[in-house]
Protein backbone atom coordinates (compact mmCIF):
# COMPACT_ATOMS: atom_id res chain seq x y z
CA UNK A 1 0.00 0.00 0.00
CA UNK A 2 1.15 3.21 -0.39
CA UNK A 3 3.18 4.86 2.71
CA UNK A 4 1.56 7.99 4.42
CA UNK A 5 3.43 11.68 5.31
CA UNK A 6 6.95 10.25 5.30
CA UNK A 7 8.94 12.61 7.45
CA UNK A 8 12.45 11.70 8.25
CA UNK A 9 15.76 13.44 9.05
CA UNK A 10 19.36 11.92 7.50
CA UNK A 11 21.34 12.19 10.55
CA UNK A 12 19.46 9.15 11.71
CA UNK A 13 19.95 7.01 8.75
CA UNK A 14 23.32 4.98 7.29
CA UNK A 15 24.03 5.23 4.06
CA UNK A 16 22.12 1.71 3.07
CA UNK A 17 18.74 3.05 4.60
CA UNK A 18 19.03 6.31 3.38
CA UNK A 19 19.03 4.76 -0.24
CA UNK A 20 16.04 2.37 0.73
CA UNK A 21 14.08 5.39 2.15
CA UNK A 22 14.73 7.13 -0.91
CA UNK A 23 13.77 4.13 -3.13
CA UNK A 24 10.53 3.54 -0.99
CA UNK A 25 9.82 7.19 -0.93
CA UNK A 26 9.90 7.35 -4.91
CA UNK A 27 7.48 4.07 -5.26
CA UNK A 28 5.19 6.18 -3.07
CA UNK A 29 5.02 9.19 -5.30
CA UNK A 30 4.75 6.70 -8.66
CA UNK A 31 2.24 4.93 -6.49
CA UNK A 32 0.02 8.02 -6.80
CA UNK A 33 1.37 9.77 -10.18
CA UNK A 34 3.84 10.08 -13.17
CA UNK A 35 6.41 12.21 -11.92
CA UNK A 36 9.56 13.90 -13.48
CA UNK A 37 12.97 13.97 -12.40
CA UNK A 38 12.67 17.23 -11.17
CA UNK A 39 9.36 16.68 -9.47
CA UNK A 40 10.98 13.39 -7.67
CA UNK A 41 13.77 15.94 -5.93
CA UNK A 42 11.01 17.95 -4.78
CA UNK A 43 9.22 15.74 -3.53
CA UNK A 44 12.18 14.32 -1.81
CA UNK A 45 13.52 17.31 -0.45
CA UNK A 46 9.65 18.09 1.15
CA UNK A 47 9.40 14.21 2.91
CA UNK A 48 13.19 14.14 3.89
CA UNK A 49 14.81 16.48 5.88
CA UNK A 50 18.37 17.79 4.81
CA UNK A 51 17.71 15.61 1.54
CA UNK A 52 19.72 16.81 -1.35
CA UNK A 53 18.86 17.28 -4.70
CA UNK A 54 19.55 14.10 -6.29
CA UNK A 55 21.02 13.81 -10.12
CA UNK A 56 19.30 12.08 -13.10
CA UNK A 57 21.64 8.88 -13.03
CA UNK A 58 21.26 8.84 -9.30
CA UNK A 59 17.26 8.91 -9.65
CA UNK A 60 17.51 6.32 -12.82
CA UNK A 61 19.61 3.79 -10.49
CA UNK A 62 17.04 4.05 -7.93
CA UNK A 63 14.31 3.80 -10.42
CA UNK A 64 16.35 0.76 -12.30
CA UNK A 65 16.54 -0.99 -8.61
CA UNK A 66 12.39 -0.86 -7.93
CA UNK A 67 12.50 -2.45 -11.90
CA UNK A 68 15.32 -5.21 -10.44
CA UNK A 69 12.27 -5.91 -8.00
CA UNK A 70 9.64 -6.51 -10.21
CA UNK A 71 8.07 -2.95 -10.69
CA UNK A 72 7.38 -2.17 -14.60
CA UNK A 73 8.17 1.62 -14.50
CA UNK A 74 7.85 3.27 -18.37
CA UNK A 75 10.97 5.69 -19.19
CA UNK A 76 10.41 9.73 -19.23
CA UNK A 77 10.23 10.17 -22.84
CA UNK A 78 8.72 12.96 -25.02
CA UNK A 79 4.88 11.66 -25.64
CA UNK A 80 4.67 10.67 -21.67
CA UNK A 81 5.46 14.74 -20.75
CA UNK A 82 9.42 13.21 -19.59
CA UNK A 83 7.79 11.30 -16.44
CA UNK A 84 8.30 7.96 -15.34
CA UNK A 85 5.06 5.99 -15.41
CA UNK A 86 4.50 2.67 -12.66
CA UNK A 87 2.53 0.30 -14.78
CA UNK A 88 2.66 -2.71 -12.47
CA UNK A 89 4.04 -3.62 -8.43
CA UNK A 90 4.75 -7.22 -7.30
CA UNK A 91 3.42 -5.47 -4.21
CA UNK A 92 -0.64 -6.84 -4.27
CA UNK A 93 -2.85 -6.90 -1.91
CA UNK A 94 -4.91 -10.33 -1.01
CA UNK A 95 -8.41 -9.70 0.56
CA UNK A 96 -10.81 -12.40 1.60
CA UNK A 97 -14.74 -11.79 1.31
CA UNK A 98 -14.99 -10.33 5.03
CA UNK A 99 -12.40 -8.08 4.81
CA UNK A 100 -14.16 -6.75 1.68
CA UNK A 101 -17.62 -6.66 2.76
CA UNK A 102 -16.20 -5.07 6.03
CA UNK A 103 -14.40 -1.98 3.88
CA UNK A 104 -18.12 -1.84 1.98
CA UNK A 105 -20.10 -1.70 5.34
CA UNK A 106 -17.50 1.34 6.20
CA UNK A 107 -18.48 2.84 3.21
CA UNK A 108 -21.73 2.91 4.00
CA UNK A 109 -21.82 4.55 7.15
CA UNK A 110 -19.02 7.10 5.97
CA UNK A 111 -22.25 8.24 3.30
CA UNK A 112 -24.77 8.10 6.24
CA UNK A 113 -22.77 11.18 7.62
CA UNK A 114 -23.14 14.01 5.75
CA UNK A 115 -19.33 14.46 5.19
CA UNK A 116 -19.21 14.43 1.27
CA UNK A 117 -15.43 15.31 1.62
CA UNK A 118 -14.96 12.46 3.66
CA UNK A 119 -17.26 10.45 1.53
CA UNK A 120 -14.88 11.47 -1.44
CA UNK A 121 -11.71 10.39 0.49
CA UNK A 122 -12.84 7.55 1.44
CA UNK A 123 -13.90 6.56 -2.09
CA UNK A 124 -10.15 7.42 -3.62
CA UNK A 125 -8.84 4.77 -1.18
CA UNK A 126 -11.58 2.10 -2.61
CA UNK A 127 -9.73 3.31 -5.81
CA UNK A 128 -6.02 2.78 -4.55
CA UNK A 129 -7.08 -0.31 -2.44
CA UNK A 130 -8.42 -1.81 -5.60
CA UNK A 131 -5.11 -0.85 -7.83
CA UNK A 132 -2.74 -2.92 -5.23
CA UNK A 133 -5.03 -6.05 -4.83
CA UNK A 134 -4.04 -9.40 -7.01
CA UNK A 135 -6.26 -10.41 -9.86
CA UNK A 136 -8.65 -12.62 -8.05
CA UNK A 137 -9.07 -9.69 -4.78
CA UNK A 138 -9.81 -7.30 -7.45
CA UNK A 139 -12.69 -9.84 -9.23
CA UNK A 140 -14.10 -10.35 -5.63
CA UNK A 141 -14.04 -6.51 -5.22
CA UNK A 142 -16.21 -5.94 -8.06
CA UNK A 143 -18.40 -8.70 -7.67
CA UNK A 144 -19.47 -7.47 -3.97
CA UNK A 145 -19.41 -3.91 -4.93
CA UNK A 146 -21.92 -4.50 -7.52
CA UNK A 147 -24.16 -7.04 -5.19
CA UNK A 148 -24.47 -4.37 -2.93
CA UNK A 149 -25.08 -1.70 -5.35
CA UNK A 150 -22.07 0.46 -4.28
CA UNK A 151 -21.61 3.03 -7.00
CA UNK A 152 -18.10 4.74 -6.88
CA UNK A 153 -18.28 8.68 -6.27
CA UNK A 154 -17.92 10.99 -9.03
CA UNK A 155 -17.71 14.77 -8.88
CA UNK A 156 -16.22 15.42 -12.20
CA UNK A 157 -19.06 15.36 -13.66
CA UNK A 158 -20.75 18.34 -12.16
CA UNK A 159 -20.92 21.46 -14.34
CA UNK A 160 -20.85 23.10 -11.00
CA UNK A 161 -18.70 23.86 -8.20
CA UNK A 162 -19.47 21.53 -5.46
CA UNK A 163 -17.43 23.86 -2.57
CA UNK A 164 -20.11 26.80 -3.71
CA UNK A 165 -22.94 24.57 -3.37
CA UNK A 166 -21.99 23.87 -0.09
CA UNK A 167 -21.67 27.45 0.51
CA UNK A 168 -24.84 28.24 -0.17
CA UNK A 169 -26.24 25.67 2.36
CA UNK A 170 -24.34 26.55 5.11
CA UNK A 171 -25.53 30.15 4.63
CA UNK A 172 -29.32 28.99 3.37
CA UNK A 173 -29.34 31.22 0.39
CA UNK A 174 -32.20 31.59 -1.56
CA UNK A 175 -30.78 29.78 -5.69
CA UNK A 176 -32.43 29.52 -8.85
CA UNK A 177 -31.46 26.13 -10.41
CA UNK A 178 -31.75 25.35 -13.71
CA UNK A 179 -32.30 21.59 -13.85
CA UNK A 180 -32.64 18.75 -16.21
CA UNK A 181 -35.00 16.69 -14.50
CA UNK A 182 -35.67 12.90 -15.78
CA UNK A 183 -39.49 13.15 -16.28
CA UNK A 184 -39.85 16.71 -17.37
CA UNK A 185 -36.89 17.86 -18.78
CA UNK A 186 -35.30 21.54 -18.07
CA UNK A 187 -37.20 23.53 -15.77
CA UNK A 188 -35.97 26.14 -12.94
CA UNK A 189 -36.70 25.51 -9.59
CA UNK A 190 -36.57 28.06 -6.68
CA UNK A 191 -35.54 26.83 -2.98
CA UNK A 192 -33.87 28.25 -0.06
CA UNK A 193 -30.59 26.09 0.09
CA UNK A 194 -29.96 23.47 3.25
CA UNK A 195 -27.68 20.43 3.12
CA UNK A 196 -25.87 18.48 0.89
CA UNK A 197 -25.61 14.51 0.99
CA UNK A 198 -24.73 11.42 -0.63
CA UNK A 199 -26.69 8.39 -1.28
CA UNK A 200 -25.06 5.41 -3.39
CA UNK A 201 -22.76 7.35 -5.34
CA UNK A 202 -24.99 10.67 -5.65
CA UNK A 203 -25.01 13.96 -4.56
CA UNK A 204 -28.11 15.76 -3.28
CA UNK A 205 -29.14 19.34 -2.38
CA UNK A 206 -31.74 19.67 0.07
CA UNK A 207 -34.00 22.77 0.24
CA UNK A 208 -37.53 24.40 0.90
CA UNK A 209 -39.02 24.65 -2.07
CA UNK A 210 -41.44 28.07 -2.45
CA UNK A 211 -43.45 26.63 -5.28
CA UNK A 212 -44.78 23.26 -3.56
CA UNK A 213 -44.25 24.00 0.12
CA UNK A 214 -41.62 21.19 1.20
CA UNK A 215 -38.16 20.18 1.76
CA UNK A 216 -37.33 18.89 -2.27
CA UNK A 217 -34.20 17.05 -3.24
CA UNK A 218 -32.06 17.36 -6.53
CA UNK A 219 -29.54 15.44 -7.89
CA UNK A 220 -26.18 17.52 -8.14
CA UNK A 221 -25.35 16.14 -11.78
CA UNK A 222 -28.47 16.87 -13.29
CA UNK A 223 -28.17 21.23 -12.33
CA UNK A 224 -27.30 23.22 -15.48
CA UNK A 225 -27.21 26.45 -13.82
CA UNK A 226 -27.11 27.53 -10.26
CA UNK A 227 -27.47 31.56 -9.19
CA UNK A 228 -28.12 32.95 -5.76
CA UNK A 229 -31.00 35.24 -6.04
CA UNK A 230 -33.25 38.13 -3.22
CA UNK A 231 -36.77 37.65 -2.56
CA UNK A 232 -38.44 40.53 -1.18
CA UNK A 233 -39.74 39.37 2.24
CA UNK A 234 -43.38 40.65 1.28
CA UNK A 235 -43.25 38.41 -2.03
CA UNK A 236 -41.69 35.32 -0.28
CA UNK A 237 -44.06 33.03 0.49
CA UNK A 238 -44.44 31.27 4.30
CA UNK A 239 -42.46 28.59 5.24
CA UNK A 240 -45.16 26.26 5.93
CA UNK A 241 -42.82 23.41 6.05
CA UNK A 242 -43.32 22.04 9.43
CA UNK A 243 -41.60 18.72 9.85
CA UNK A 244 -44.34 15.70 10.10
CA UNK A 245 -43.52 13.37 13.73
CA UNK A 246 -43.01 9.84 12.37
CA UNK A 247 -42.76 6.77 15.09
CA UNK A 248 -41.62 3.52 13.80
CA UNK A 249 -39.51 0.18 15.22
CA UNK A 250 -37.16 -1.86 13.33
CA UNK A 251 -36.48 -5.54 13.82
CA UNK A 252 -32.36 -6.05 15.04
CA UNK A 253 -32.46 -9.47 13.01
CA UNK A 254 -31.87 -7.55 9.45
CA UNK A 255 -31.04 -4.42 10.41
CA UNK A 256 -28.34 -4.52 13.15
CA UNK A 257 -26.18 -2.19 11.01
CA UNK A 258 -28.86 0.72 11.49
CA UNK A 259 -27.25 4.04 12.00
CA UNK A 260 -30.20 6.88 12.77
CA UNK A 261 -29.85 9.51 10.22
CA UNK A 262 -29.87 13.62 10.92
CA UNK A 263 -33.70 13.46 11.42
CA UNK A 264 -34.37 10.35 13.27
CA UNK A 265 -33.50 9.35 16.90
CA UNK A 266 -33.49 6.34 18.87
CA UNK A 267 -36.12 6.33 21.82
CA UNK A 268 -35.84 3.10 22.81
CA UNK A 269 -34.01 -0.66 22.07
CA UNK A 270 -34.16 -4.12 23.18
CA UNK A 271 -32.58 -7.02 21.57
CA UNK A 272 -34.81 -7.47 19.45
CA UNK A 273 -36.02 -4.09 18.31
CA UNK A 274 -35.45 -0.23 17.65
CA UNK A 275 -37.80 2.44 18.31
CA UNK A 276 -37.02 5.59 16.56
CA UNK A 277 -38.55 9.05 16.41
CA UNK A 278 -38.40 10.80 12.83
CA UNK A 279 -38.89 14.62 12.04
CA UNK A 280 -39.72 14.18 8.54
CA UNK A 281 -39.63 17.41 5.83
CA UNK A 282 -40.21 15.57 3.15
CA UNK A 283 -42.51 12.41 2.90
CA UNK A 284 -41.58 10.74 -0.33
CA UNK A 285 -38.11 10.49 0.60
CA UNK A 286 -38.92 9.18 4.32
CA UNK A 287 -41.61 6.32 2.92
CA UNK A 288 -38.69 5.46 0.15
CA UNK A 289 -36.35 4.54 2.75
CA UNK A 290 -39.05 2.76 4.87
CA UNK A 291 -39.88 0.67 2.13
CA UNK A 292 -36.60 -0.38 1.71
CA UNK A 293 -36.66 -2.12 5.34
CA UNK A 294 -39.33 -4.41 3.77
CA UNK A 295 -41.02 -6.26 6.86
CA UNK A 296 -38.68 -5.37 9.23
CA UNK A 297 -40.46 -2.06 9.65
CA UNK A 298 -43.52 -1.31 11.44
CA UNK A 299 -45.14 2.27 11.32
CA UNK A 300 -46.55 3.16 15.03
CA UNK A 301 -47.72 6.81 14.27
CA UNK A 302 -48.96 8.62 12.96
CA UNK A 303 -52.02 6.65 10.98
CA UNK A 304 -51.69 9.18 8.01
CA UNK A 305 -48.35 7.83 7.08
CA UNK A 306 -49.49 4.46 7.78
CA UNK A 307 -52.36 4.12 5.24
CA UNK A 308 -50.22 5.92 1.94
CA UNK A 309 -47.75 3.33 3.14
CA UNK A 310 -50.45 0.48 2.94
CA UNK A 311 -51.99 2.17 -0.11
CA UNK A 312 -48.51 1.92 -2.09
CA UNK A 313 -47.43 -1.81 -1.16
CA UNK A 314 -51.28 -2.29 -2.24
CA UNK A 315 -50.34 -0.86 -5.54
CA UNK A 316 -47.20 -2.43 -5.85
CA UNK A 317 -49.06 -6.08 -5.24
CA UNK A 318 -51.48 -5.11 -8.09
CA UNK A 319 -48.71 -4.51 -10.21
CA UNK A 320 -46.84 -7.41 -9.76
CA UNK A 321 -50.10 -9.81 -9.96
CA UNK A 322 -50.95 -8.34 -13.47
CA UNK A 323 -47.22 -9.16 -14.41
CA UNK A 324 -47.72 -12.38 -13.13
CA UNK A 325 -51.49 -12.92 -14.41
CA UNK A 326 -50.53 -11.94 -18.14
Amino acid sequence: MPLKNIKHELKDLDNVSVTALRIISILDMLLKEPLSDSEINQKLQENIKDSRALSKDTICIYINTLRAIGCEILRPTKNNEYKYILKSNPFKLNFSQEEINSLIEVRKYISTLGNWKLAVEMDDLFCQLHKQMNQESKKLFTFLKKADLCREIDIKNFSQDIDLIEKYCNENQNIMILYNSPNSGEKEIVIKAEKLTLENGSFYIWGYSYDINETTYLRLDRIKAIKLINLKENNNKALNNKALEVKYKLAKNSTFLFVPSGYEIILEENDKEFFIQAQVSNKFKFIQGILSYGSSCTIISPESIKMEIIYKLKKMTEAYQDIYLT
